[in-house]
C-alpha cells in the first residue's frame, strides 16, 4: 500500500513532462511564430489524466501516512507542497477544459494555462524531491 502513492505520482509526473512537451509545441506556434505540430487530443487526454491522478494520489498519500504513522511533522513539507498544488491543479483543469470545449484562436488563456502548469510541474518536481526522502527514510 505504501508503494502505491509514490509509484503512481512518479508515473503521473513523467506523464506531466510529456504533456508539457506537447504544450511547448503549442507555445511555439502561438507565441514564437514557429511551425510545429500540436497534438491537441493527446495533450488534453494526458493532461486530464495527470491532474486526476495527482489529485487522487494526494488523497491516497494522506490516507497512507495517517494510517501508518499519523500526521507527523516529518511529512509536513511534503504535505504542504501537495496542498499548494491543489489550486494550480484546479486552474489547470478549468482553463484546459474551457479551451477544449470552446476551440477558438486565443492568446492570453493559453499563456495563463501554460504558466500555471509550469508552476504546477515545478511543484510536482518539488514533491518528488521531498517524497524521495520519505521513501528512503520510512518505506525502504
Amino acid at each position: 500500500m505504501l508503494w502505491l502513492h509514490p509509484v503512481i505520482q512518479l508515473l503521473a509526473t513523467i506523464a506531466g513532462l510529456y504533456v508539457l512537451f506537447l504544450g511547448w509545441q503549442r507555445f511555439k506556434i502561438l507565441h514564437l511564430g514557429k511551425q510545429a505540430r500540436f497534438d491537441w487530443k493527446s495533450h488534453v487526454f494526458w493532461g486530464r489524466i495527470v491532474i486526476i491522478v495527482w489529485l487522487g494520489g494526494l488523497v491516497l498519500g494522506k490516507i497512507a501516512v495517517n494510517s501508518h504513522w499519523g500526521m507527523s511533522p516529518v511529512f509536513l513539507r511534503h504535505s504542504q507542497g501537495a496542498m499548494v498544488m491543489v489550486p494550480f491543479m484546479l486552474i489547470a483543469y478549468l482553463t484546459g477544459s474551457v479551451m477544449d470545449r470552446k476551440k477558438k484562436k486565443r492568446f492570453w488563456l493559453p499563456a495563463v494555462h501554460g504558466a500555471n502548469n509550469m508552476i504546477l510541474l515545478g511543484l510536482a518536481l518539488y514533491q518528488l524531491y521531498t517524497g524521495y526522502f520519505i521513501v528512503v527514510n520510512f518505506i525502504l
